[in-house]
């Protein structure tokens, strides 16, 4: 009689444990996806937040209750093909640069803004070859220079060169991706390009390039600029959850950089694969005055700023209503779950 109760008993379990199983596979395999894209200068991680959410599983970690899970996408081809993918439908939600995000909005890309993410001044230098005989930002007159056009490197080049009194109709502009600009700047295919903050470094000890500015020393008011967190209009009034669940995501990766800053940048190094003292040299510890989360009036102030410049270039003729561009909701809902733990 024991046998046979203990042979049920084992049976059951089997049985229990397998049907358990195989719901639990069912569930994974009915997650929908979320689509969230960001710009790539090749190595195909974002930083900040955005990295530190992939890297720990935050993501998931709010989505998953949900039903869904989180695809995150680099573009090598940065702001221009992201705005491809948002007005296709291949994307639900970005994370990039104001600037970029300013542009497609007046050019008529659908997107509402949820949150400020970074205030930056740390993601660019101007670096020149050391044959062009470039020394000055005056002396880039004439010049052929690499950038991507209609990315947040676009208008960094523009405040250089009106920082140095040059407009940008006296250069010779290359429009290409990153990386191609570091390719062409190594060949001597171009005189100076835009470059991401560390990646010049190879080429500086090669003495083949050196670099003639680094935004993180030029005036805050002037170079720095809001990072920004959009999402595709109709899926978001359709799925204001997942919008929430992504700022939250947002939230604990700011507390985790918090806890130990140099844990941050460490994890910055591995992924970058940029040595980390070259990382500290444009590195804020100060994680609060980095990472906003919000929709303060002056980073707002600051993308209405970049607007006008972006008019005042003729990079768009559009306009944007920000009252209806921003839907503060989703932060005061996010902050409020986020603090209770729900």
């Amino acid at each position: 009689m024991k046998k046979k109760i203990l042979a049920f008993i084992l049976t059951f379990a089997l049985t229990f444990s397998f049907t358990a199983c195989n719901n639990n596979t069912a569930k994974t395999r009915e997650l929908k996806e979320v689509k969230i894209g960001f710009p790539s200068s090749g190595n195909g991680f974002p930083g900040g937040v955005h990295g530190v959410a992939i890297e720990n599983g935050f993501f998931d970690e709010f989505l998953n209750p949900l039903g869904y899970k989180a695809v995150n996408e680099a573009f090598v081809g940065m702001a221009p093909a992201i705005h491809e993918a948002l007005v296709g439908k291949a994307l639900d939600y970005v994370l990039y640069a104001g600037m970029s995000a300013d542009l497609s909005k007046a050019n008529g890309v659908d997107h509402t803004l949820i949150s400020v993410t970074m205030w930056v001044g740390s993601l660019w230098k101007l670096a020149v070859s050391t044959s062009s005989n470039i020394n000055t930002i005056a002396d880039l007159k004439g010049k052929k220079i690499a950038y991507t056009r209609g990315t947040s490197s676009h208008i960094y080049l523009l405040k250089v060169l009106n920082d140095g009194g040059i407009q940008f109709s006296d250069i010779v502009p290359l429009n290409t991706t990153i990386p191609d600009g570091m390719v062409a700047l190594a060949t001597g295919s171009v005189d100076a390009a835009v470059v991401l903050s560390g990646h010049e470094k190879q080429l500086e000890k090669e003495g083949k390039v050196k670099v003639i500015h680094v935004q993180f020393n030029a005036d805050k008011a002037v170079f720095y600029e809001p990072s920004v967190f959009i999402a595709r209009t109709d899926f978001h009034k359709e799925n204001p959850d997942v919008t929430v669940a992504i700022q939250k995501a947002l939230l604990k990766s700011k507390d985790w950089m918090k806890e130990d800053p140099m844990r941050y940048y460490n994890l910055l190094s591995r992924k970058s694969m940029l040595p980390i003292e070259v990382l500290l040299e444009t590195a804020s510890l100060n994680i609060d005055a980095l990472v906003t989360l919000n929709l303060d009036e002056v980073y707002i102030d600051s993308l209405k700023e970049i607007l006008q410049f972006l008019k005042d270039y003729e990079l768009t003729k559009g306009n944007i209503d920000f009252e209806s561009w921003i839907d503060p909701t989703v932060i005061e809902r996010a902050l409020k779950e986020y603090k209770s733990g729900k």
